[in-house]
């Protein structure tokens, strides 16, 4: 063995011990991205027949969702754009959310349009790939005049999207023409549009007509809005010289509240695109995709599982941007839906989970921005009953930083907010006779409702969670000692959880007792941990009160984010084979009347909601790294039967980038980078002694008690712990799957189709 790489195995005994740290923590990585990335691929076998099995693609602000109209005899890119919304009641912004007295439908999101290719013969079936690594889709589509294949691609670093198509499709030896068409969608609330007798007498539908013109050289539809302003789609075709192929470059534009502006905008992106030409678009945009996918890595057993994750990466990053709006219930991909926006009692929390762990915080910045812009009108206009749905909302916040171990942006930027909360909710507390701090009826919800209830444990764990936050934070920073003695008062005389025989109750005055799919009587334990889950009690009563909400009339009321959350809740509690056991019904679709769908979009009814299949993937990350209670947590949820796994720069709170390999079944090694100089605990199953490979300097490390030590690194410093001496620098591999389980999702023939889920909608014509 050479000196290099000598490993010094360290005697561990409870105090202070001295290692050789490993300057660089080197680590070998042997992934082929390239083949890794392709066995997870969306593969369709038949031709998709609608959204909810449409390929997609997109960059974080436009997309495209791909799939047929038989009866219609086309092929539909449907365009999206996040930012397009309606912005009644504010003709001066771009939108009217957070304005005095707007709702939903003033700053609905908009249907911008389908572009769609109309080939000569009639479609008999198609074959397409959705490519992860290189954020593409390729196609051929079947006519019984021959085939047409096709590309589609949104160019992550420019507002415009590019189909390229070719042609083999002829008859009588006559080459035929395919063909292209815009085909605007109705800039009305869709809300208002499936529900036209429910809102007639409170909502105008938009009256203007698309106007489709050109441009210098494009063509362009301009589309107008209510109260002022427009927004606009361009578009230019490319043929080559013998007609055969084509380049369509799309762009649409948003200039709101600006009139007359958007058409410019788009013609010109279309225009700059098309001069670039396709190859130096693609380069560009592959970059930035290899270098996104290759920013931490995840492997287990479970190949369905696997490629669910690593399809979600890929759906965060064609959903969010950092310079993007916050990421809707939709995402770029507009669907007819009755629910056209940003949901705050658990959507949006849930959106948001997996871009921490997964070290893609960077695109989720828009999350801090949207908190930020609209802090003042919720806390002014939503602290009645509702309190609880924001002051969640500001846990993903607070969470954002501490995954940075940023102790200064939280005490900059979430203190003054969570004071601001707790002022709330101190108004809601009152004594009882036994001199316990009660919270007044508010609302848990899903549950009958908006109903309010007495000392709800949604509330009172978000409570907890704030005051406990705030103290800390404060504490930490020598400051507001009068208030921290407050707090911590309130907390000493706050009532504890309601529970009964069942578990955690919804509130003092409501138990369980009918089936529903919020697990919002569940958040003591995850995400807040205000019950311990090394507390035996505590965990008695979180699986007495998972199993009773599963169970209770058959789970008649459980939709798909009851069986991701359950997930969650099982792993927080090392139960790695309840876990999974519960992903796996989901990935199954058996969750009621909800749609889980083959190219892993969810929808309840007729109405996509983008959290469910991302709060799945933070499920899945928190098998093999947790980081609650301040200390790192290495594969605390594995399954039994998953002997080998393995992780590469996962994001752990505190500001952690750790890795990790797991070979039958035990944890070989460990590497964490520190990112803020923060104090490290790290907690491994079964390890009895520390190892690190002996370079530069020592670092120190203290077995706290079994199976957990504490570790001194400065800012980004790195270290490299093993049980044991190792042989060999460690690597990080993927697990080998067998070629019969991988590109398990997206149309496969023979597998059951869900029904048409599209809900009529009425068209200009039928509007007056």
């Amino acid at each position: 063995m050479t000196n290099k790489y000598l490993f010094s195995l360290l005697f561990i005994s409870f105090g202070w011990l001295t290692a050789p740290h490993q300057a660089n923590g080197q680590v070998k990585t042997e992934i082929d991205w390239p083949e890794f990335m392709s066995q997870h691929d969306l593969v369709w076998e038949d031709i998709p027949l609608q959204w909810a099995e449409g390929a997609f693609v997109g960059n974080g602000q436009l997309g495209m969702m791909m799939y047929a109209k038989m009866d219609e005899n086309r092929f539909n890119f449907h365009v999206g754009r996040q930012d397009v919304t309606d912005h009644r009641r504010a003709p001066d912004k771009k939108t009217s959310m957070g304005v005095e007295g707007a709702n939903l439908l003033d700053f609905s999101r908009l249907d911008i349009g389908k572009m769609v290719l109309h080939p000569a013969g009639e479609i008999q079936t198609a074959h397409i790939r959705q490519d992860l690594y290189n954020a593409e889709v390729r196609g051929t589509i079947f006519t019984d005049r021959g085939e047409i294949k096709f590309r589609a691609f949104t160019p992550h670093d420019r507002m415009v999207q590019v189909i390229e198509v070719s042609s083999t499709e002829q008859k009588e030896g006559k080459e035929l023409p395919f063909s292209w068409e815009w085909m605007p969608g109705n800039p009305s609330c869709p809300r208002a549009l499936l529900m036209p007798d429910r809102y007639e007498d409170t909502y105008k539908m938009n009256p203007y007509k698309p106007e489709i013109s050109s441009l210098d050289g494009a063509s362009v539809c301009v589309q107008r809005l209510e109260a002022g302003g427009d927004y606009a789609t361009a578009w230019k075709e490319v043929r080559s010289g013998d007609g055969r192929q084509a380049t369509v470059y799309i762009a649409t534009a948003n200039e709101v509240p600006e009139s007359n502006k958007s058409a410019g905008v788009a013609v010109s992106d279309v225009k700059e695109a098309a001069e670039l030409g396709v190859e130096a678009l693609e380069v560009a945009h592959q970059k930035w995709w290899h270098t996104y996918f290759q920013k931490s890595f995840l492997s287990f057993p479970d190949t369905r599982m696997e490629s669910f994750y690593w399809i979600q990466l890929y759906k965060m990053a064609t959903c969010s941007r950092a310079d993007g709006p916050a990421l809707d219930l939709l995402g770029p991909f507009f669907k007819n839906t009755s629910w056209p926006g940003l949901w705050w009692n658990l959507n949006v929390q849930l959106t948001y989970w997996p871009f921490n762990a997964s070290n893609h915080q960077d695109i989720a910045i828009n999350y801090i921005k949207l908190i930020d812009d609209h802090f003042d009108y919720q806390i002014k206009h939503k602290s009645g009953k509702n309190l609880g749905d924001f002051a969640w909302a500001t846990h993903n916040y607070w969470l954002y930083f501490n995954y940075q171990g940023d102790d200064q942006s939280i005490l900059e930027k979430w203190v003054p907010k969570g004071m601001a909360i707790a002022k709330k909710y101190e108004e809601k507390l009152a004594r009882n006779s036994e001199g316990q701090l009660e919270l007044t009826p508010m609302g848990s919800p899903e549950y009958m409702g908006f109903k309010s209830f007495k000392n709800t444990n949604y509330n009172l764990a978000i409570l907890r969670w704030l005051l406990n936050a705030l103290i800390e934070a404060n504490e930490k920073a020598d400051q507001y000692p009068e208030k921290v003695a407050h707090w911590k008062s309130i907390l000493a005389d706050l009532i504890p959880f309601p529970v009964d025989e069942n578990g955690l109750m919804i509130g003092s005055d409501q138990a369980v007792d009918m089936s529903h799919r919020h697990y919002s009587h569940l958040l003591a334990l995850y995400p807040l941990f205000q019950l311990n889950p090394n507390s035996p009690a505590d965990r008695d009563l979180v699986v007495k009160s998972v199993l009773h909400w599963h169970n209770i009339d058959n789970g008649s009321g459980l939709a798909g984010y009851s069986f991701t959350g359950a997930s969650s809740l099982y792993a927080a509690l090392g139960m790695g084979d309840e876990a999974v056991a519960v992903m796996q019904d989901f990935l199954d679709a058996n969750i009621g009347k909800a749609h889980f769908l083959p190219n892993t979009f969810y929808m309840e009814g007729t109405n996509p909601v983008i959290e469910t299949p991302l709060s799945g993937a933070a499920a899945i990350m928190e098998y093999s790294l947790q980081s609650w209670g301040n200390k790192i947590r290495v594969f605390p949820a594995i399954p039994k039967d998953w002997k080998n796994a393995s992780f590469k720069d996962l994001l752990a709170q505190g500001g952690f980038e750790v890795s990790a390999s797991l070979e039958n079944g035990q944890v070989q090694w460990v590497r964490i980078k520190s990112l803020a100089g923060k104090p490290c605990k790290l907690v491994v199953p079964g390890w009895e002694n520390a190892v690190t490979v002996g370079m530069d300097n020592e670092v120190n490390i203290t077995k706290t008690e079994q199976g957990e030590f504490s570790i001194e690194l400065g800012k980004n410093d790195t270290v490299v712990l093993s049980p044991a001496v190792l042989e060999s620098i460690p690597s990080i591999m993927p697990v080998a799957h067998p070629d019969d389980e991988t590109n398990y999702f997206g149309v496969k023939k023979g597998r059951k189709r869900k029904p048409l889920l599209e809900a009529p909608i009425l068209e200009y014509s039928e509007q007056n």
